[in-house]
């Protein structure tokens, strides 16, 4: 017996109120081993499907704006300020986000995957904390809608990435992480076993869902002493419920770093893949040079080490976040436009 099938074995388990949560969900085709094995390994062609289940408000604008007086920053701050009304107004936002013609139009454009990231709370009750704990009903219907998402993406072919983009306490300093301030994931075992909690359960939900192309345990996580050790735990429970569910994980910024560590957790649990994140308007005023330059050291430094570590991890890489939008001191004497553009076809 190896080590994923004596995890398995040894920990196995349904606790009722998964059973609550995946009636949330709704139901699905009957697992198709084949076509599960064409979404998860064919090369992925994707969006984000930002701001649905994590909200942003440089991408809600619409929605944070009617609060603006209270400057709301992570989804929690956001909630608080709809009071009573948030049941009704969250509900409102997932059944307008999106609808099945995006999935239709993004198949039209060869996108065959998309990403799409949600906060650690949609999961509600007993699985909440913070402000989200005081607004768990809140996400009653979450789950639903998120089960609308990967129906209409299997209608058209295309997987879904589910990226747990937030969890408790926050892995990162920024607000997508469901925290406004200090990260304090790590630096708290209750919110790390709550993490592992959550985590838990949407291998639970997804494992047996055809179309489902991975789950991201971590979305841009710090990279802490703690992180490496989080991996193990969590990749431990996800094996639990499925040996060959695709698992995610973040690179912390530091590519070559982690890229080793991945190495290392594919040969014990199987099925990892490490997403790096791009960007390069959100770099220091001291680097951001003139449009020429940043194509030279895309060509030179960027592409050379994202193929290495590609080769390194057998293909197991993602660039699950791009942007090609650039500094203004970067186009500056240009056309920021064709700027851009010539930058994003390199």
């Amino acid at each position: 017996m190896n080590v994923l099938s004596s995890i398995k074995n040894k920990f196995m388990r349904v606790p009722p109120d998964y059973e609550q949560l995946s009636a949330r969900l709704g139901t699905f085709a009957p697992f198709d081993a084949a076509r599960a094995r064409i979404f998860r390994y064919r090369k992925q062609y994707g969006v984000n499907l930002g701001s649905m289940f994590c909200l942003e408000p440089w991408i809600a604008t619409i929605i944070y704006d009617e609060y603006a007086e209270h400057n709301p920053e992570a989804e929690g701050d956001l909630v608080e300020c709809m009071g009573q009304c948030s049941a009704e107004k969250m509900q409102a936002h997932w059944d307008t986000w999106l609808q099945r013609a995006d999935f239709e139009h993004m198949a039209s454009m060869g996108i065959n995957a998309v990403r799409l990231p949600v906060g650690y709370w949609i999961l509600g009750h007993g699985f909440a904390a913070e402000k989200y704990h005081s607004h768990a009903k809140t996400y009653n219907r979450a789950l639903y809608y998120v089960g609308r998402i990967i129906a209409w993406a299997d209608e058209f072919d295309i997987g879904v990435l589910v990226d747990i983009h937030a969890l408790p306490g926050g892995q990162n300093n920024d607000s997508h992480s469901g925290a406004t301030g200090s990260a304090r994931l790590f630096e708290s075992r209750k919110h790390q076993d709550l993490a592992i909690k959550c985590i838990n359960a949407f291998a639970y939900l997804l494992a047996q869902v055809t179309n489902i192309v991975g789950l991201q345990i971590i979305n841009e996580p710090q990279d802490h002493p703690e992180l490496e050790a989080f991996y193990e735990r969590a990749l431990k429970q996800v094996r639990v419920q499925s040996l060959t569910l695709p698992v995610y994980v973040g690179d912390a910024w530091n590519l070559d770093k982690y890229t080793g560590i991945v190495k290392g957790l594919r040969s014990r649990f199987g099925f990892v893949v490490l997403d790096t994140h791009k960007y390069w308007v959100f770099r220091p005023k001291d680097k951001q040079y003139p449009v020429e330059q940043l194509i030279k050291e895309l060509r030179e430094t960027d592409m050379p080490e994202l193929l290495h570590a590609s080769d390194e991890l057998e293909g197991n890489l993602v660039i699950g976040e791009y942007s090609s939008i650039l500094p203004a001191i970067s186009c500056q004497g240009t056309d920021p436009t064709v700027s851009m553009r010539e930058f994003s076809r390199e």
